[in-house]
């Protein structure tokens, strides 16, 4: 008997499902967030005071009604009209007694977009809001996106929020490979920072086919068919830019018009029903780990421009903030924070809009708008950096932040007025001389911000610097030849007539990596369908001085007009760049919707792909129940690693990567181009100008190395340059 009773208890604790039938229904109104789509950015904020406006006298009229804030920028429209004090108050009441919820997340953002600090600001106003009013943030919503990044249970965890809830676009349903049409869950960080998780696939915009009770219990009845385990479920009612809409039309159809249910309906927030869930089945729901970000990042790839300045901006604003050398007090913290996190946010991408939804001046205003984010940011960070010039500088001083790897060399580049290809430059730093050489760039980037100047490698501390200018030397050391071979001691590199080189490994004395840089290009109504780029060289130098070789390889027959090898001499490590001129784009007809180029790096060797997010090395892509897309959005180092070799690369301007396990190449998408746009005013008409202020030629700069393990040093070095605070008169 007693072996009969413990077979049935083992058999209770292995089957946590067995709960019974679903008798709970909460229904969570709110609306969805989307800065933009609908309308312009700015319409769209008068919409949200006048819903927030609308919210206060419908709490009122409706007292049975709950409403939910999906997002701090919602509430920040109305905050920033300065609405009279009573009505704040009347609005932080509703909190308090739980029929408003203030949701946590700044918007619903492309998390694989951002790093740690922009991540973490997500939530830091809705925080800091609740903090002034004595009351608590417990849920963050984020919908639309159909995936997030391994690090978001960790950044919840650390701002002590406890709740996740997710209404995925519909038309991603696939992509989670959960059990059920809405799953909960416990999603566990690298850090062990769980969040409580409720996921539709059905999307935020469930709710709106639910026009009567029956509706709903045939719903559920479907649920328990498919063996959802628990006596709850949630229902998430909203729609794009709609306000109070839909959650009051869903209201007075489930309430107005009361029928005879088992079902105890209740309109709701999501911290209600969380708490529900946790009381009842803490120790019973699963727990997942990993990451699934990257469907939705790939949009922003059509702001190539623009996203660049915006990953330099929140790379350098977390280095600034992390080394404690400015005050995120500072009001141009703020700004330049705001407009990362606006850009960041899923709608916030140049483009030619969805069809329809626009006039041509609104699809221009969009874009303007979202570029202006980028421009905003990058422009804020560089004040900030140069507030750190000190007072009485010396005028043979060059000040230099570093926030690199103080371990390794890196290449420090300045100005000098009058500047003259001719002489190097004799420095002093730290009891020791140096040689700057000249270089001139055709064309800059947020990376290289000087075009034409001196270039010295030396090992930096982090923080600021002072160099001191000893001299100028005439005896020009600077070599230049034409050839398609560059070499040091680490590698051999050869460059075909086609612009593809292979990678010689002098080591290992193998070649690592063959016919990189393969371009190819897809019409975005046909992604799998890729065509060749057949760039031809026109032409080879080689420049080489005592602490690198560079070869420029000028192209032909392409948007791909040049290709950029350097090979410090001391160090293993390969930088390349390509340039892409735009104005070699082909025309591309609203048809074929927009034009994407990609750029192949494939490798000699095998291993497993893994790649940083915003604060984590993914080491398995697959280990979160989800399909992968063919590229993921990096932070910036990735990988092939094995035991045997590691191949390490950085990327700065690109961000969306995979590994292409068929050609067995690193496959970057570089950017996303667009000539027509369909709009409601014009119907399909030309498209002038998708990102305002753009240069017409893009930079998209990588970094290479191979060795037993990968090369955080070299590629943090590499993405962090230092940046010359001062321009230096010659004189």
């Amino acid at each position: 008997m007693k072996r009969f009773v413990l077979v049935i208890a083992l058999l209770i604790l292995s089957t946590p499902f067995a709960f019974g039938n679903i008798d709970k229904v909460f229904i969570i109104p709110f609306s969805h967030l989307d800065i933009g789509f609908t309308k312009t950015q700015e319409e769209v904020s008068q919409e949200y005071v006048q819903m927030m406006d609308s919210l206060l006298q419908m709490m009122d009229t409706f007292p049975n009604f709950c409403f939910t804030i999906e997002t701090f920028w919602q509430l920040e429209q109305w905050l920033e009209t300065s609405p009279e004090p009573r009505k704040i108050q009347r609005l932080i009441q509703y909190i308090k007694e739980g029929r408003v919820e203030l949701a946590g997340a700044y918007a619903s953002m492309h998390t694989g977009f951002m790093n740690k600090l922009s991540l973490s600001e997500t939530f830091n106003s809705s925080i800091k809001f609740s903090k002034e009013n004595n009351f608590a943030i417990t849920t963050v919503l984020m919908n639309d996106v159909p995936g997030y990044v391994q690090d978001l249970p960790d950044t919840l965890s650390e701002n002590n929020i406890p709740y996740f809830m997710s209404g995925i676009n519909d038309k991603y349903a696939q992509v989670l490979q959960l059990p059920g049409s809405v799953d909960v869950f416990y999603w566990e960080g690298p850090n062990h920072g769980k969040t409580l998780t409720w996921i539709t696939k059905a999307s935020y915009m469930e709710g709106l086919t639910f026009k009567s009770i029956s509706s709903i219990e045939s719903y559920v009845e479907r649920l328990e068919e498919e063996g959802y385990p628990y006596d709850a479920i949630a229902i998430l009612v909203a729609a794009d830019n709609r306000g109070l809409e839909p959650g009051l039309v869903s209201y007075l159809n489930l309430t107005e018009n009361p029928a005879s249910s088992e079902l105890q309906i209740e309109f709701s927030t999501p911290s209600k029903f969380f708490k529900h869930m946790e009381e009842k089945y803490k120790d019973v729901i699963p727990v997942y780990k990993g990451d699934w970000s990257g469907f939705w990042e790939i949009v922003k790839t059509g702001g190539p421009y623009s996203s660049s300045l915006i990953r330099w901006s929140q790379e350098i604003l977390q280095g600034l903030t992390y080394s404690n050398m400015i005050s995120t007090e500072d009001p141009l913290y703020h700004i330049a924070m705001k407009n990362i996190l606006l850009y960041c946010e899923h709608t916030a991408a140049p483009g030619a809009g969805w069809p329809g939804n626009y006039t041509l001046k609104q699809t221009s205003t969009f874009n303007e708008t979202v570029t202006g984010y980028a421009l905003t940011a990058y422009n804020s960070v560089q004040e900030l950096i140069q507030k750190m010039v000190p007072n009485e500088a010396q005028s043979n001083k060059i000040y230099v932040l570093n926030l690199g790897n103080s371990e390794q060399q890196t290449l420090v580049r300045f100005w000098l007025d009058n500047w003259d290809p001719n002489i190097d430059v004799l420095l002093e730093f730290d009891g020791r001389e140096y040689i700057a050489y000249p270089f001139a760039l055709a064309f800059s980037d947020p990376w290289n911000q000087v075009n034409n100047g001196y270039e010295v490698y030396m090992k930096l501390p982090k923080g600021l610097s002072e160099i001191t200018i000893k001299g100028i030397i005439n005896d020009k050391q600077t070599k230049t030849t034409a050839n398609s071979i560059i070499e040091n001691a680490f590698y051999r590199i050869t460059v075909k007539p086609d612009g593809t080189f292979d990678i010689f490994d002098k080591s290992l004395e193998t070649w690592v990596a063959v016919n990189v840089g393969k371009f190819e290009h897809a019409y975005t109504n046909s992604m799998q369908i890729r065509e060749e780029e057949h760039p031809v060289v026109a032409s080879y130098t080689l420049c080489e001085n005592s602490q690198q070789k560079i070869m420029k390889v000028m192209l032909d027959n392409s948007p791909i007009i040049e290709l950029d090898i350097t090979l410090p001499v001391n160090e293993k490590k390969i930088l390349f760049s390509y340039f892409i001129d735009q104005t070699k784009i082909p025309y591309i007809p609203y048809e074929d919707h927009s034009i994407n180029y990609f750029l192949r790096v494939p490798v000699n060797s095998c291993g497993k792909f893994v790649y940083k997010g915003p604060d984590s090395i993914v080491k398995n892509p697959y280990e979160f129940p989800a399909l992968r897309p063919d590229q993921i959005a990096v932070g910036d180092v990735f990988a092939l690693e094995s035991d045997a070799l590691t191949v390490t690369m950085a990327t700065r301007q690109a961000f969306m990567v995979g590994f292409d396990s068929t050609t067995n190449s690193f496959d970057f998408l570089l950017l996303k181009h667009y000539d027509e746009t369909a709009t409601k005013d014009l119907g399909i008409t030309r498209l002038e100008n998708v990102e305002p202020g753009s240069p017409d030629v893009l930079a998209f700069s990588f970094f290479f190395t191979t060795s037993k393990k990968i090369d955080m040093e070299g590629a943090e070095n590499f993405m962090k340059p230092p940046i010359t605070l001062n321009r230096i008169n010659a004189k």
